[in-house]
């Protein structure tokens, strides 16, 4: 077997296109460019679900991620000008100069702005780093045609699930300070959201699931924002099995039932938002066998769904 490329993300960052709203969507990972590679969230043992923020193991600089994108720009060569959506991650705030340094995250927008296909671009970030003028800078690096969303890992909107077990560090003023950024620069908005995590069980899943997402659309509406939610059933990971070691992973069936819920909110408060059910792990989940064992199950479901918001494509997905 090859050794991997110097330049490329570890194997289980490597992500294939998939569907969504949009058309074609393509995630790139990129190196952190913080103190030992790590988000500094994850650093202070904030985030306790997630083992994301480990990064790769070492800090990037900028020479880095250049060579990486250029790493990218060919891998998927044969495939960007197909790309409608495209999905920045770093392990942590793309958007917090900190993690992914100014001329760094200029190169990764002015090679999304050539792709000619693409509508929007989601940049994974936290809620301080989420202000009007760096969104506008960024939105406007882009050009009119394209729309800039930054993400933000809300994973719940229970306060004591959010602060509480996951020790997020992410009050509701400050995410309410992180919608009023967004409207004053006009631009989108992703959130995350964890179906059946830390301070839930199967029986109250679907409706912590479906507050979060009552909150989101609820708090976009009022502000004009156009607002979609990243859907993440909840895998119990190395630090996450440290930390919550009773806590199992969200099931297809408590997963059909929060996404059932998950859209009532939608057709009620935003119907033109979209959903996107996200199982990509970065081999983080520590039951592999039962991952691969659900993804057979439920591929082409999400697949179907995630491209064509269609309801019924979850029918073969019995709720509990």
């Amino acid at each position: 077997m090859s050794s991997p490329h110097p330049d490329a993300p570890p194997p289980a960052s490597v992500f294939e296109p998939v569907a969504d709203r949009f058309g074609p969507r393509l995630a790139l990972v990129f190196g952190n460019a913080a103190p030992g590679g790590e988000c500094p969230w994850f650093a202070t043992g904030r985030c306790g679900h997630c083992d994301i923020g480990a990064g790769e193991g070492r800090a990037f600089a900028p020479a880095d991620n250049l060579r990486r994108l250029e790493w990218f720009r060919a891998r998927y060569a044969g495939e960007l000008g197909e790309i409608a959506h495209l999905v920045v991650y770093n392990s942590g705030s793309v958007l917090n100069p900190r993690e992914m340094p100014a001329e760094t995250l200029a190169a990764v927008l002015d090679f999304a702005r050539a792709l000619p296909a693409l509508r929007a671009v989601s940049l994974d970030s936290r809620e301080p780093f989420i202000r009007a003028e760096a969104l506008s800078a960024a939105a406007s690096r882009l050009g009119p045609a394209i729309q800039l969303r930054p993400i933000l890992g809300l994973e719940s909107a229970d306060d004591a699930i959010r602060d509480g077990l996951l020790r997020k560090a992410m009050p509701r003023a400050a995410v309410l300070r992180a919608f009023d950024a967004i409207a004053a620069a006009a631009v989108g908005l992703d959130v995350n959201v964890v179906v059946a995590g830390p301070g839930t069980t199967p029986d109250t899943a679907a409706d912590d699931a479906a507050g979060t997402a009552r909150f989101v659309f609820s708090e976009a509406r009022a502000r004009s924002i156009s607002a979609d939610l990243n859907i993440h059933p909840y895998y119990p990971s190395r630090r996450g099995r440290e930390l919550f070691p009773e806590q199992g992973r969200c099931t297809l069936p408590v997963l059909r039932s929060a996404l059932d819920a998950i859209q009532r909110a939608r057709a009620d408060l935003s119907p033109a938002s979209g959903i996107f059910i996200g199982w990509q792990d970065e081999g983080h989940d520590t039951q592999q066998d039962l991952r691969s064992a659900e993804l057979a199950r439920a591929r082409e479901a999400f697949e179907r769904y995630n491209r064509g918001q269609d309801p019924g494509a979850l029918e073969a997905i019995e709720p509990e």
